[in-house]
């Protein structure tokens, strides 16, 4: 008998929401040879053929075996060819163009052949569409700070975690954790700890692609009774320095973000499981991508995105990046949820104040999730009828 689930009750399916563009692999990653990965518990297999990116169901129709461990035996045709037998398929249609050993003369049903699907190479990164449905432009699914390359630069990073996607989408949805579990990060240490006990509030973003958060007010310090204080006096003798970066809150009325860009909020979830984190300065965007492997994996992209302000100030974000935000952040301060999120149980909650914003969310996506056309639909049931 399965254990209760707390996201039974939501329409947050256990392997990912279909019908979206993922990043799933970081391009310099796919080299000659064939790639398994597996997206939505999709076991998909990724190669390039003259310059071109394709992506296909990785299991041979004629006996299973694992088109990964095939090779591209035609180069130019766009083909990839089973180790098995040497059914060899087409990279944009999936159908099989060829049944080697059974020779040329050989008549093979238009039907025969595997799931192809939409993939394309933007910032270095491999995305892919998995869904029932036609892909919807890359662009679509991507915030400002990834689909205008024009406009922004930055770097990408990634890690494997060993959590339900759901878990780790949920711990990004300004759920307050970051004033005690972060406190202590590398980047923060020194600067006043976040302030807590405020008044969050979710709404429905402009574009209408997610929930943007707003806090209000707040504590940095307070006297518990039975307790003390919290955070305890061995912890703040040595915050001296004022709140900058993560630290620092957006001013509605005064930060540029809000007046000279028109960001209304600092942080915000977008479908599909994406959590945009800016600065008061409209300048920076950290992306945060959640992408489900399987049931129990979850891949987690990293997106620190800058706006390109000429050469100087673009010279000094990459060397801001790579000599301080590559380790501080993307490596310490999330080693600190990941160890945290990789043993959270779910069988049951108690939700409060601290997650307006989780439960927002959940909301959101069971009413706004993208879902085939209807007549989409219909066509697919009748094909497979």
């Amino acid at each position: 008998m399965n254990a209760p689930d707390v996201y039974a009750k939501t329409a947050l399916p256990d392997t990912g929401l279909r019908n979206y563009w993922y990043p799933v692999l970081a391009g310099w990653r796919l080299g000659r040879k064939p790639r398994a990965i597996k997206i939505l518990g999709e076991d998909i297999v990724l190669f390039r053929d003259g310059g071109k990116i394709h992506a296909l169901q990785d299991r041979c129709p004629h006996r299973g075996a694992q088109l990964s461990q095939g090779s591209c035996l035609y180069p130019g045709s766009g083909t990839l060819t089973c180790p098995y037998h040497g059914w060899t398929f087409s990279g944009d249609s999936g159908r099989c163009v060829a049944k080697l050993m059974e020779g040329p003369e050989t008549v093979i049903p238009p039907t025969t052949g595997v799931k192809s699907y939409p993939v394309q190479e933007h910032l270095g990164v491999v995305w892919l569409f998995v869904g029932d449905m036609d892909a919807v432009p890359l662009s679509d699914d991507q915030p400002e700070c990834l689909a205008e390359d024009g406009t922004w630069h930055g770097f990408s990073t990634w890690r494997t975690y060993h959590c339900n996607w759901r878990v780790l989408k949920d711990n990004l949805c300004h759920d307050l954790h970051a004033p005690f579990l972060h406190r202590n990060a590398p980047e923060l240490v020194l600067q006043p700890i976040f302030p807590h006990a405020v008044q969050l509030s979710a709404e429905p973003t402009a574009d209408g692609r997610g929930v943007g958060y707003k806090a209000r007010g707040g504590i940095s310090k307070a006297e518990y009774p039975g307790l003390g204080q919290f955070p305890p006096q061995r912890e703040t003798w040595y915050r001296r320095l004022k709140p900058t970066g993560r630290g620092k809150d957006i001013d509605p009325t005064k930060s540029p973000a809000v007046v000279k860009y028109g960001y209304l909020h600092r942080q915000s979830s977008l479908l599909p499981g994406i959590t945009l984190i800016g600065r008061p300065s409209g300048d920076y965007f950290m992306c945060r991508w959640v992408v489900p492997i399987d049931a129990t994996t979850t891949l987690f992209y990293t997106f620190s995105r800058f706006r390109r302000r000429g050469t100087l100030a673009t010279l000094r974000d990459r060397l801001q990046w790579i000599f301080w935000l590559s380790w501080t952040h993307d490596w310490l301060f999330s080693d600190q949820d990941k160890r945290v999120l990789e043993r959270v149980k779910s069988q049951r909650e108690t939700l409060s104040r601290t997650d307006a914003g989780v439960a927002a969310w959940r909301r959101f996506v069971a009413e706004h999730a993208r879902r085939p056309p209807a007549n989409h639909q219909s066509d697919r049931q009748a094909a497979a009828e």
